[in-house]
């Protein structure tokens, strides 16, 4: 059971006025953290990340500092997604819908209470500070490749418009965004948008040569770029034909399989598709969703702090 799972239960074992309590000191506690987000405390530059800095000046009663090292001047906010937001408290409940997970802009728009541009500009902020995960596979780790049609959503003036997302071309061609998943057993997720068009060893070799630990063992399905990647770095890998499904016990590709479905019913159905140049920040949003413990995640990169 996860964390949000206990939390949840927790809550509804409750009396209704102890869970009206709750609420509203979660509440009060919310527009505190939002009103005192520029105490919290600054350990290092965010551009050089050296931890030699010194107050500056004020403007408007922001205090500013600045760097020793790089010389530049900073705030509490430099390298957060809360820079030059007005409206924090909404912006931070913004921030929490995102979490909970995936709804379309007008009922984002709606319930927060700002125009559907906002909400446009505030989920690409955010999304634009998320990066995937910088932490090593270990252990059996499965890996494959899927596809999406490339897209130019929400472009205007285009001759053909089937270029905005669609083709009825068949097999690998440049009309398909190469998407590589790889996760192990461990809850490490990682999605990269590698090429359009048919998926190379160098591709591979681009995006995830380095995460993998002395024990890893790569899991895929007769992938030819892939098992040759394999080969040429060295690390221990098992294939099998995709009609049969497994090579027998614990090694199989469920798990990266699971998470296509999920991807593609939420690209293709819930967004009504994606752009392909926003693509990998949707990506990075759908792998921090499926981790165990997103909200620490971001606070410890800085993004929601």
């Amino acid at each position: 059971m996860t964390t949000k799972e206990q939390i949840h239960k927790l809550f509804s074992s409750l009396p209704p006025n102890e869970q009206n309590t709750l609420l509203k000191e979660l509440n009060n506690y919310h527009k505190k953290r939002a009103t005192n987000i520029e105490n919290n405390p600054i350990e290092n530059c965010p551009y050089c990340q050296s931890n030699l800095f010194v107050k500056n000046w004020k403007r408007k009663g922001v205090q500013k500092f600045k760097c020793k090292s790089c010389c530049r001047i900073f705030t509490a906010k430099t390298g957060t997604s809360s820079r030059k937001i007005q409206k924090l408290e909404k912006f931070e409940a913004y921030k929490s819908l995102m979490l909970e997970g995936y709804l379309p802009l007008k009922k984002m728009a709606s319930k927060i209470g700002i125009s559907i541009q906002t909400a446009f500009d505030w989920r690409h902020k955010i999304l634009g500070g998320l990066k995937g995960t910088d932490k090593n596979f270990d252990g059996i780790t499965e890996i494959d490749d899927i596809w999406f049609l490339y897209s130019q959503k929400g472009r205007k003036g285009l001759k053909y418009p089937r270029k905005r997302g669609g083709s009825k071309r068949k097999g690998d061609n440049d009309f398909q965004a190469k998407i590589l998943i790889t996760a192990d057993r461990k809850s490490k997720i990682d999605l990269s948008l590698v090429r359009i068009g048919r998926l190379k060893k160098a591709d591979i070799k681009r995006n995830v040569a380095r995460k993998f630990t002395n024990d890893a063992i790569l899991v895929l399905d007769k992938h030819s770029s892939i098992a040759a990647f394999a080969k040429s770095e060295g690390i221990k890998h098992v294939s099998f034909k995709e009609t049969e499904h497994t090579a027998g016990k614990q090694y199989h590709v469920q798990t990266v399989n699971n998470m296509t479905a999920r991807l593609k019913s939420l690209v293709n159905h819930r967004l009504r598709g994606v752009s392909t140049k926003y693509f990998q920040s949707y990506a990075n949003w759908f792998a921090l969703n499926e981790r165990e413990n997103p909200a620490a995640e971001l606070k410890e990169k800085g993004n929601f702090r």
